[in-house]
């Protein structure tokens, strides 16, 4: 095929393909989205964050205050760039995701730590055969809602010295007057409005990231919980799972004190995974309530903490 009849040929994909996503989005009823609204109840829910994630104190402040703001207004959920800064483990992606079912927003986590290119977030550019939208466009083309949570899990962690930086479409999308009119490399017949996506970036440190990127975010610093605060976070973890689960109500309504006393010296990301696999082993013994050693191995050496990190 000549280079005429290849460029033609592909004008012709191009068309095909944007027809189809046009359909896509009509078909989903999307072509006028909504914004998530705020719940009548939100400063409940803020009471709620804080009581579950008690390291957590400065990110609901945060929230309160943009909450307040927007709930004077047309009462959507809307917060500006925010950044979590501190060590791993200690629940800064479980709090985004918490914030997203409770308000009824999409979700999505984004692992920059293996991200290599831009495409991810911004799709890849459409003259490759296996081209395909990023995480934004196909979460405000084919979701409900235009102001989903997406999480930029461990951003210290992006390789930026690769021939496509993957952070490069940050510096648009970040900044809502220029996020207004974001298009995807993928599908450049569309420009979309990304400037209601509400962004939690998480990372171990800030060393690493760019003054010009920070500069876009609140930068939070998130202490690691006391123990106290894991016992507390694993309390209402299990009573969560009771509530929430059709076997919760073969389980007792509280954990046992010696059972707590080794709960809270784990990670909080971990919690979850200890308390599961400890009501299965209780559920094997017929019993209505966690013991010690239903626990899985907790070592102190993380080596031998069969899939916890210390």
């Amino acid at each position: 095929m000549n280079r005429h009849g290849g460029s033609k040929f592909h004008r012709h994909e191009q068309a095909k393909r944007a027809q189809y996503i046009a359909e896509r989005i009509r078909a989903a009823g999307h072509e006028r989205r909504k914004l998530g609204e705020l719940p009548d109840d939100w400063t409940a829910l803020i009471e709620d964050f804080q009581r579950d994630f008690p390291n957590f104190a400065e990110l609901a402040e945060v929230l309160h205050d943009h909450f307040a703001l927007h709930a004077m207004g047309d009462g959507r959920v809307a917060w500006s760039p925010i950044l979590l800064v501190g060590p791993a483990g200690i629940g800064k992606t479980e709090a985004a995701r918490w914030l997203a079912a409770r308000l009824s927003l999409p979700f999505r986590v984004i692992d920059m730590a293996s991200t290599q290119s831009s495409s991810p977030l911004a799709g890849s550019e459409s003259f490759w055969s296996n081209s395909e939208p990023g995480v934004v466009f196909e979460q405000l083309a084919y979701q409900p809602l235009a102001n989903p949570v997406i999480v930029l899990d461990e951003l210290d962690k992006t390789d930026q010295q690769r021939p496509y930086d993957p952070l490069a479409a940050l510096y648009t999308l970040l900044e809502p007057r220029s996020a207004r009119d974001f298009i995807d490399l993928s599908i450049r017949d569309f420009a979309i409005d990304a400037s209601h996506v509400n962004w939690i970036a998480t990372a171990n440190s800030i060393e690493s990231i760019s003054a010009p990127l920070l500069s876009r975010m609140t930068v939070l610093h998130v202490q690691a919980p006391t123990p106290e605060q894991v016992a507390h976070i694993a309390r209402q973890m299990y009573g969560r799972m009771r509530a929430e689960s059709p076997w919760g109500s073969g389980f007792a309504p509280t954990l046992d004190d010696q059972v707590l006393d080794k709960l809270k010296n784990l990670p909080p990301r971990t919690l979850g995974l200890a308390l599961k696999r400890a009501l299965g082993r209780a559920a094997r013994d017929e019993r209505d309530h966690i013991r010690v050693c239903d626990l899985p191995a907790l070592g102190s050496s993380p080596r031998k903490a069969m899939g916890f990190v210390a």
